[in-house]
């Protein structure tokens, strides 16, 4: 993207305001790399991602990590082989590590409902091999726990006795020698690493030992006396050794940080992408940001700029600052031969309307939601923009020649689709030439395909917009009273200029204005009370628009509140009723139970009790049917899958039964429904059926229910035994055998097996029993009676 239009439109300092909220310096790097692109794949990931950044800050909380070092320095000096890191920044360094780590396992969990942002964290290399070893063992001042190896924990060990030993002798010969009067003082000091204790200048002699300094007046020495020689140079060698011990784990953790330099720093980069990401949340929800479309017009469909609400970030965040709140800019243009001609009083807005509508295709097309109420933005191949006085005194030329020059560039490397913005085109020269140079240009810009904004006071150009296909006038007003800017913008008018009437606001002589109004032409007067018409028209018009959108949001909310309050009422009826269903089911289950507790026959009862409790669930079923509501189905959008309900032909998505076609038989109100699979009815979550076209299940026939005694055998696994015997079989080969058995047995339609297992040492049976409670084709089991078996067999009743 050019250079001068990202400055002339402020990008930097909409950068600076998202700076505000990063956290680490590879935040940092990456907002310094942030640039608008021109690929619609690369724009669309972007948004994509800032989008779930700016849902994860509103649901989830702040995104990125909350603080880290930069590792770019440290990650440099461990580049050389044999680079050894002191502890602090071996400490710096794993607290990155850390820190990316953490962002990785957090969102890890969510992956599945952030996949935009765990893309970019599932690219942090996996470094907890890295910190395991090192974490723990050196402070953020970089000294090194005793934990930090065994050796270390001995030595340290080691020191702290001998300094022990030395302390107890030095106070003993303190003791000792303090009433003969020879010491300075009563206390052990170190000096030169040495324990030592402060003797009198002129009592040397009577402390026999090596002097290791003296004080400032040197009255006072400090001797260490030559009974502690050995165990002062006993703890200097274990210093020595600690020393050694601790240079060694510095070049051992060194080199293992060395070897995973270039995924630090890949983790490090990811991790400050995930920082920006979360910046950009920040900004974007205080700023009210939204996402912008890129769709198409409506009629011819072409691609359009359509912004409703928008404001520019800079100047909102600058008049927050002093309580004060900009005017929100509404325009459409076609993007590709589009123009838009803003006229308007001086200071009336036109230059920060134009740079609104070009910074949000900068911010657009570089990842970032932009502040409007709704925006459809298409991507630009170039965005290029000329504003500001290019008067060059080196080079000799005047504001007008820069502009021209400026001009002439853009000219020669246009590459449309493009959008230009052109602030005052035509400034600085004879206002009739200025005025056909405006026009030829906008036209020329029109006439190459690109989408063209310009501000202008020539009467020519707004004229030209008047007229040209694709072009639209647009006003800055102004109160007619006070004859002040009010920043708002009206389309479909050009705006007046109003020089002779701001002349006469800020004080010029009243005979001086009205000798200048005099000198107006005709066709200058009356077209100025023409476009004051025009644009009161268009200003009615926007008002009615406002209104009518006012009214439509009000019928919508109204709508709403209409749904909710009948949603309510049906499922408080639904509630009331599904409560009686369930009253009444559990008295007809209460005396099913009693009447089951007086049959004998263990077996009798499990089948008769399956059979009721099927039918249980087919009346639940049937009940469940009556109370659903009564609500007008969804229109399916064009190219839409239809709406689920009874009758739908369906694939499963899910389950044992994926792939499996099937028809719908009934919805339940927990979001599941009635299918038949395999010549089965079985209850699936709405969210594992996908919906067929009408007749895509034809030919698959519904099973119903049966008439007493009549009997049905599945056509998949005709002949399949009602009986297994696993006697003699280990515990694999027999629950391997047995889970074969169940599914021929299921599929055949068997409603009731016996499985041979006899008894032996128990543990067979055990283990059988064990796979019997919870295999999914198994409804209930017991110990089959003495003429089956007794406790050698199983009955088995499988689930309809």
């Amino acid at each position: 993207m050019d250079p001068r239009t990202l400055q002339a439109l402020e990008f930097d300092s909409l950068k600076a305001l998202i700076g505000a909220f990063v956290r680490t310096p590879p935040g940092r790097r990456a907002l310094e790399a942030l640039s608008p692109s021109s690929e619609p794949k690369e724009v669309a990931a972007r948004l994509a991602r800032a989008e779930e950044a700016m849902r994860h800050h509103l649901e989830g909380g702040r995104l990125g990590p909350g603080g880290m070092d930069d590792p770019d320095t440290i990650l440099e000096r461990l580049r050389p082989e044999g680079a050894v890191l002191d502890g602090v920044e071996i400490a710096r360094l794993i607290g990155v590590i850390q820190a990316c780590v953490a962002l990785r396992q957090g969102l890890e969990p969510q992956r599945d409902r952030w996949p935009k942002l765990w893309d970019v964290a599932s690219r942090i290399p996996d470094l907890r091999g890295v910190v395991r070893p090192i974490a723990g063992k050196v402070g953020a001042d970089g000294a090194l726990a005793d934990s930090a190896s065994p050796d270390l924990a001995r030595l340290r060990r080691r020191m702290s006795e001998l300094e022990g030993s030395l302390q107890r002798s030095l106070q003993a010969i303190l003791d000792r020698t303090e009433q003969h009067g020879p010491l300075q003082d009563t206390y052990v000091t170190i000096r030169n690493g040495r324990f030592v204790i402060p003797v009198k200048s002129e009592s040397r002699a009577s402390v026999p030992g090596i002097v290791h300094g003296a004080s400032g007046t040197r009255a006072t020495l400090f001797v260490e006396p030559m009974e502690t020689l050995e165990t002062n140079n006993e703890l200097a060698t274990v210093r020595d050794e600690e020393q050694s011990e601790i240079r060694r784990l510095l070049a051992e953790w060194s080199g293992l940080l060395r070897l995973r330099r270039e995924d630090i720093d890949t983790a490090a980069a990811r991790a400050g992408e995930l920082d920006l990401l979360g910046a950009i949340a920040v900004f974007s929800v205080n700023h009210r940001c939204v996402i912008a479309g890129m769709g198409a017009g409506t009629g011819s469909g072409a691609p359009r700029v359509l912004l409703l609400g928008a404001t520019h970030p800079v100047l909102e965040s600058g008049l927050r600052a002093k309580g004060l709140q900009s005017v929100p800019l509404s325009v459409e243009i076609p993007a590709a031969g589009g123009v838009l001609v803003l006229s308007g009083p001086n200071a009336g807005g036109k230059t920060v309307a134009l740079k609104t509508i070009g910074l949000l295709a900068l911010m657009n097309q570089a990842g970032l939601p932009v502040p409007a109420r709704e925006a459809i933005l298409p991507i630009f191949p170039q965005v290029m923009a000329d504003i500001g006085d290019h008067q060059s005194i080196l080079e000799s030329l005047s504001t007008f020649s820069a502009r021209m020059v400026r001009l002439a560039e853009m000219i020669r490397v246009l590459a449309p689709p493009a959008l230009v913005l052109v602030d005052e085109i035509g400034s600085g020269t004879d206002p009739e030439e200025a005025g056909a140079l405006a026009v030829a240009i906008v036209d020329h810009f029109r006439g190459r395909g690109a989408c063209v904004v310009a501000t202008t006071h020539h009467e020519a150009l707004k004229a030209y917009a008047a007229m040209a296909d694709g072009a639209l006038n647009a006003a800055m007003e102004i109160d007619p009273e006070t004859m002040r800017p009010t920043y708002h913008l009206t389309s479909g008018a050009a705006g007046r200029s109003g020089g002779v009437d701001l002349a006469e606001r800020v004080g010029l002589p009243a005979d001086v204005v009205a000798d200048a109004r005099s000198r107006l032409t005709e066709g200058h007067r009356e077209t100025l009370e023409y476009a004051a018409r025009l644009k009161n028209l268009a200003a009615s018009r926007e008002r009615e628009e406002e209104s009518l959108r006012r009214q439509r949001e009000e019928l919508e909310a109204r709508r709403r509140e209409l749904e909710t309050t009948l949603a309510s009422t049906i499922a408080g009826a639904r509630q009331r009723w599904s409560e009686a269903i369930e009253t009444a089911l559990a008295r007809i289950d209460q005396a099913r139970e009693q009447f089951l507790s007086s049959i004998q026959d263990r077996a009798v009862a499990l089948q008769v009790r399956a059979e009721a409790r099927r039918e249980s669930r087919s009346l639940r079923q049937q009940l469940e049917q009556v109370i659903e509501p009564i609500t007008p189905s969804p229109v399916p959008a064009a190219g839409a899958a239809p709406a689920i309900g009874p009758g739908t032909p369906v694939r499963l998505s899910g389950g044992a039964g994926a792939g499996q076609t099937a028809t719908v038989e009934s919805l339940d109100r927990k979001g599941r429904a009635v299918v038949m699979v395999r010549g089965k009815r079985v209850s699936v979550p709405l969210s594992e059926l996908i919906a067929l076209p009408p007749g895509a299940a034809a030919g698959r026939k519904l099973a119903w229910t049966l008439p007493a005694g009549v009997k049905f055998t599945g056509s998949d696994r005709t002949g399949a035994p009602a009986e297994i015997n696993l006697i003699g079989a280990t515990v694999e080969e027999a629950t391997e055998r047995l889970d074969r058995f169940l599914d021929d047995a299921y599929l055949a339609g068997h409603s009731q097996v016996r499985v041979v297992h006899g008894h032996g040492t128990g543990r067979l049976r055990a283990a059988i029993h064990k796979m019997l409670e919870t295999h999914p084709h198994v409804e209930s089991r017991a110990a089959a009676d003495e003429r089956s078996g007794g406790t050698g067999a199983t009955v088995v009743i499988l689930r309809a």
